[in-house]
């Protein structure tokens, strides 16, 4: 049995891990198409979990299993660009401000499976503490997602070997994902919006992150790793 090249293998999981996380985040109960809450509505967002528990479970083992794969592949991708050439430090730094935030979008899928397990009213009031420890998972991990995403992108952007008009605008919309984070918690009353725009610039994410799985998946592993 050959060799599994590390670069195909981690370029893969930056084209798979975004695409499976984005999907069935989609259809999780409580999110943007099945039984639809607001984030501030903790009460009917734990409802629609618990009314929907199998899938609930289901969506986020499969949300959890994607973003350990967008992990997996810009570690890797990291790697490749501490070993030689410009925006080391930056690709760096970046890339475990990237790490802390998934970690806690990580958790907080798991804290939906406690949600999920709330059927009665006393049960899913009781999962309100909880819910809300999820949220500030969400919080705090976007926080971290945008701002290493934006010095990811930019230490990218000082390499030849990667576009850097590309680059520059996923530092951008990271950026964007920073900010409008820090807005839904500096400001209550226009929360979910803000939250919605976030999300909505992440979908710009899960586009760089298959560009650069696409470019990973084609480059020769480093002679250090043969």
């Amino acid at each position: 049995m050959g060799t599994i090249s590390v670069n195909r293998l981690a370029g893969l999981s930056l084209i798979l891990g975004p695409v499976i996380a984005f999907v069935f985040f989609l259809i999780e109960p409580g999110g943007l198409l099945i039984d639809s809450a607001d984030v501030s509505d903790a009460v009917g967002s734990i409802t629609a979990k618990s009314s929907n528990a199998a899938l609930t479970n289901v969506t986020n083992i499969a949300i959890i299993l994607g973003l350990t794969l967008i992990l997996s592949g810009l570690y890797a991708l990291m790697r490749n660009v501490t070993l030689e050439g410009n925006g080391k430090a930056l690709v760096q730094m970046g890339f475990f401000m990237m790490f802390v935030g998934l970690a806690g979008w990580i958790l907080s899928g798991g804290m939906d499976f406690i949600l999920a397990d709330a059927q009665t009213s006393d049960e899913i009031r009781g999962s309100v503490p909880v819910y809300y420890a999820g949220s500030a998972l969400v919080y705090a991990g976007g926080l971290a997602l945008g701002f290493g995403g934006f010095i990811f992108a930019l230490g990218l952007s000082t390499r030849s070997d990667f576009n850097r008009t590309i680059s520059l605008l996923a530092a951008v919309g990271s950026l964007a994902i920073m900010l409008f984070f820090m807005l839904a918690i500096l400001i209550n009353d226009d929360r979910d919006t803000f939250i919605t725009v976030a999300r909505g610039f992440y979908v710009l994410l899960v586009i760089w992150y298959g560009y650069l799985g696409l470019g990973l998946m084609n480059r020769p592993d480093p002679d250090l790793w043969r």
